[in-house]
């Protein structure tokens, strides 16, 4: 098991931990290497990858990306020197261009990329167009009829368990509000379901993981 959609402090508002806690925490569990994906950004990559040698971990580097005016996300872990160079110039697009489209702008900076995929419609379209792709499981696995699970299986791409974390402890999740609150200019109580990570988004040992995803242990 490798936790590969982790979020530090440098996913502004959201996550709150420094990579070098997060590698300290992931030694402790006993995890030898982790990926570090940050939202839209690679702000912490030199001190990720800095803390991961320290720690005597491999270091993942990628990032999650978005797509500010319509639904769809997608995590991508570096391959290579190309697939970082690629990673560079979607983040950039992502920022720069106000029309920007993750369905479009990024199979043709795939190169180089693995893309953590967890919309059907989305998989599907990259994976004929050519992307590495994998189908990402979300924090509880769905059913094996889910659209996602149908897809990933026809396909014949990987099932990959993406339970994600912002936080490092359970009691992280108040920190994780607090911030969430500052980033929506409002009270604790008023924030809503989407406005948060859920209560289960922290670093957990392999154990925690095997147990959440026991009925889809191909993940």
């Amino acid at each position: 098991m490798i936790p590969l959609t982790i979020r530090s402090h440098y996913s502004l508002m959201w996550g709150t931990d420094s990579p070098a806690a997060i590698c300290r925490a992931a030694r402790r569990m006993g995890y030898d290497r982790i990926a570090l994906t940050d939202t839209d950004n690679l702000y912490g990559v030199l001190k990720f990858v800095s803390a991961c040698h320290e720690e005597g971990l491999t270091p993942i580097v990628g990032a999650e990306i978005t797509d500010p005016n319509r639904q769809g996300r997608a995590v991508c872990l570096v391959k290579d020197a190309a697939g970082y160079a690629n990673l560079c110039r979607l983040i950039t697009r992502r920022h720069r261009d106000p029309a920007f489209d993750l369905s479009t702008s990024l199979p043709p900076l795939a190169a180089g990329l693995l893309v953590l995929v967890s919309h059907a419609g989305l998989l599907t379209a990259w994976h004929r167009a050519g992307v590495h792709t994998a189908a990402a499981l979300p924090r509880r696995p769905p059913s094996p009829f889910h659209p996602l699970v149908q897809t990933a299986r026809r396909l014949n791409v990987p099932l990959v368990a993406t339970p994600g974390s912002f936080f490092l402890e359970p009691d992280g999740l108040a920190v994780h509000h607090l911030l969430r609150a500052i980033a929506g200019n409002t009270t604790l109580s008023r924030l809503g379901p989407t406005d948060t990570a859920p209560q289960d988004a922290w670093l957990a040992p392999a154990t925690e993981y095997h147990r959440r995803f026991i009925h889809c242990p191909e993940a």
